[in-house]
């Protein structure tokens, strides 16, 4: 086997430290602008490669100097600089060999931005020659003079805001609006350019070259970014780790200053404008930025560090490793020897990663569900299951299939597979027999009381849960506009019955008289009207029952017309009734016994039987004590006049067995139903194909 020939244009440079504190060697590729650190088995390889021409030979030389270097080795250092097109290009076979594989990797857009579209990388400008004339500008602003002030002044709109915290806060709700958006947006546009800009100058003050500048899409939301590859070259790890945080500091001195404005600037647009680069600036900073999840600027700040190129390969593959022990006990080595703390500080970083990531772009695709398109959110979540769970254990089990030989029967195996096979059972076994529901207690001959007209109360003559009599005062009501019509229809009856007293006993006025006792006669019509419009808004109990107040009363409150204010019921007439979730209504049959079980802890448990079931979902919940809004169970929102559920419900009634005499209505509680034994897999499975289908719109 031939040895192949390296490109002649490549370059050596010295790096910095690794993590045992050696001296590190790197290999720049000019080309594509790539740098590879090097290996101490790499190193001495690349050495003595321009003066051999055979594997053999290779081997002959590396045993002269007694460096311990197997096959394998060689083999696998052959082939990385064979796939990184670090040779010269007369390998026919090997071409052949990467043509197969990028042919094989092709692949149409869609296919593409599946597997993507979580972080696509868009360069725009080759910025290196505008950034040196900008960095003769910019380098004053950053004398240890101008910071302090910065940092001074910040300081001062720290305490201005404590002073100032209501106005400030009040002015998020302001601009929730689209004039809001636009200003959050222009200010968002500003931080980040100015943010790169801070990343690409210090790069540029340490002598680097920046290569492109850009747009990245995260989850195809728009970010930008700055290629500082050239930070590689530094051997001082402080210099790397002051271009990773100058976009950091950039943030932290623009929202100082604004901060600064924002206390001594009086309303208007330049208030705003301060008010949005601070929170602007802030929020990016510590939300986004500062996280060491994802590849941002915390990632990179980690990184160095800990001094550890690659930290999330590395710590992530460590992980892996590691549940592998948990679970079977290998005996196998782990991929790098770490010290304790690091090792298992490495381990905890990976687990929470893959479950921040998971949820991070799960909430992108509840955005995209709830506020684009249902159906694109349903494809981004079944993505997102795809690529961060199924793809990873379905990775993990062919590693572990690949190691089927070193499986044996050991402590941690047969915990495991007791584990396993307890799930399963649990998961799979038809084990569950009854289902919980919301409910609620309420009469079944109960009279709605509501006013006709609109009024003002002024006096409350029961209590809730008061018990009255057909005919009882309930409530008294004023309406000055009402009595202002009856005094003056009064006024006006009063002038047309003088008229018609003077006019009788003439006949020459007779026509006359005709005349005003027919508008007497509509006068005393109209007032008779509302003198029992009048008496229509004294409230008073239709029949004999217990009340129940549907909203608050006070002295002095207007009430609205056709508002619900009380319900009078016949305790001894009572029914339940409760709401069970789409998924539930296979398993539920009509004349099933059942028990109610109050939320009071005061009333106890009631036997039932069901006595109705709906076939058709509830439209909205009438029901104001079973909603999430008010501490119920059932998650709905709001919509027009009422409350629409989240999920669909379908409506049960049961009637009480044994209802004691006295019950009052509107208890709150559940409804347990006994069934037939089912296994909680299944319902998972049927409650996800429910949701699918109804909010797909199919």
């Amino acid at each position: 086997m031939d040895i192949p020939l390296l490109r002649q244009d490549l370059r050596l440079l010295p790096g910095g430290k690794d993590e045992a504190g050696e001296k590190e060697w790197l290999l720049y590729d000019p080309l594509r602008h790539q740098y590879f650190a090097l290996s101490r088995t790499a190193l001495l390889l690349l050495r003595y490669l321009p003066k051999i021409g055979s594997l053999a030979e290779l081997k002959t030389v590396l045993s002269q100097k007694d460096a311990q270097i197997d096959d394998h080795e060689v083999a696998q250092f052959l082939d990385f600089i064979r796939d990184n097109f670090l040779v010269v290009g007369s390998d026919m076979a090997h071409v052949q060999k990467i043509s197969v594989a990028q042919d094989a990797r092709k692949t149409n857009w869609f296919m593409w931005l599946l597997h993507n579209y979580l972080f696509i990388k868009i360069p725009l400008i080759r910025p290196d020659r505008f950034l040196e004339g900008l960095l003769l500008l910019t380098r004053p602003l950053a004398s240890p003079m101008v910071r302090a002030a910065i940092y001074v002044l910040g300081l001062y709109g720290v305490f201005a805001l404590f002073w100032q915290w209501d106005s400030f806060v009040t002015t998020f709700d302001y601009f929730f609006n689209w004039q809001g958006l636009i200003y959050f947006g222009l200010a968002l546009a500003v931080v980040k350019i100015t943010h790169e800009l801070g990343h690409a100058l210090v790069a540029k003050h340490h002598g680097l070259r920046v290569s492109s500048m850009g747009v990245a899409l995260l989850v195809l939301f728009p970010v930008l970014y700055t290629d500082n590859t050239d930070a590689w070259r530094l051997t001082d790890q402080r210099k790397k780790l002051q271009i990773v945080m100058a976009g950091l500091l950039v943030e932290l001195h623009i929202a100082l200053l604004a901060l600064f404005s924002w206390s001594l600037l009086p309303d208007g647009p330049a208030r705003s404008a301060a008010f949005f680069l601070a929170t602007t600036s802030i929020l990016g900073s510590l939300l986004v930025n500062l996280s060491p999840l994802m590849r941002f600027d915390g990632y990179y700040a980690l990184a160095d560090f800990l001094g550890m190129q690659n930290l999330q390969p590395r710590s992530f593959e460590l992980a892996r490793w590691q549940l592998r022990q948990w679970l079977f006990g290998l005996p196998e080595n782990a991929p790098e020897p770490f010290p304790t703390t690091k090792h298992y500080f490495l381990v905890f970083y990976s687990f929470v990663t893959w479950i921040y990531r998971f949820f991070l772009f799960l909430g992108i695709a509840l955005l995209v569900y709830f506020f684009a398109f249902k159906l694109l959110g349903i494809f981004l979540f079944i993505v997102e299951i795809i690529w961060f769970i199924a793809r990873p254990v379905y990775a993990e089990i062919k590693r572990w299939w690949a190691r089927r030989a070193l499986f044996s029967w050991t402590r941690q195996t047969r915990r495991t597979t007791a584990v396993f096979f307890t799930v399963i059972l649990l998961a799979f076994m038809p084990w569950r027999t009854s289902i919980t529901a919301p409910a609620i207690i309420e009469s079944t001959f109960k009279t709605s009381i509501h006013l006709p007209d609109p009024a003002q109360v002024a006096k409350l003559h029961v209590t809730n849960g008061q018990t009255v009599q057909k005919g009882d005062a309930l409530l008294s009501t004023l309406n000055p506009t009402l009595d202002h019509e009856i005094a003056l229809a009064e006024r006006k009856a009063r002038l047309l019955s003088l008229q018609v007293t003077r006019y009788a006993a003439s006949l020459k006025n007779l026509r006359d008289k005709l005349v005003i006792e027919q508008r007497l006669a509509e006068a005393q019509s109209r007032l008779s009207g509302l003198r029992k419009r009048r008496a229509a808004i004294q409230l008073h109990a239709p029949s004999s029952g217990v009340v129940q107040f549907t909203r608050h009363l006070a002295p002095d409150h207007w009430l609205e017309p056709e508002q619900g204010l009380f319900f009078i019921y016949e305790p001894r007439q009572s029914q339940v009734v409760s709401f069970v979730a789409e998924t539930q209504m296979h398993r539920i049959q009509k004349g099933a016994e059942v028990k109610f079980i109050a939320d009071d802890g005061v009333h106890g448990k009631f036997a039932a039987r069901l006595i109705a079931i709906e076939d058709t979902a509830i439209e909205q919940l009438a029901y104001p004590e079973l909603t999430s809004t008010h501490g119920g169970a059932i998650a709905v929102h709001a919509e027009g006049n009422g409350t629409r559920t989240v999920d669909a419900y379908y409506k049960l009634r049961a009637e009480l067995l044994h209802p004691p005499k006295q019950i009052r209505a509107n208890i709150v509680g559940r409804l347990h139903i006994e069934t037939a034994p089912y296994a909680p897999m299944g319902a998972l499975g049927r409650a996800i194909s429910a949701l699918l289908l109804r909010e797909s719109g199919f």
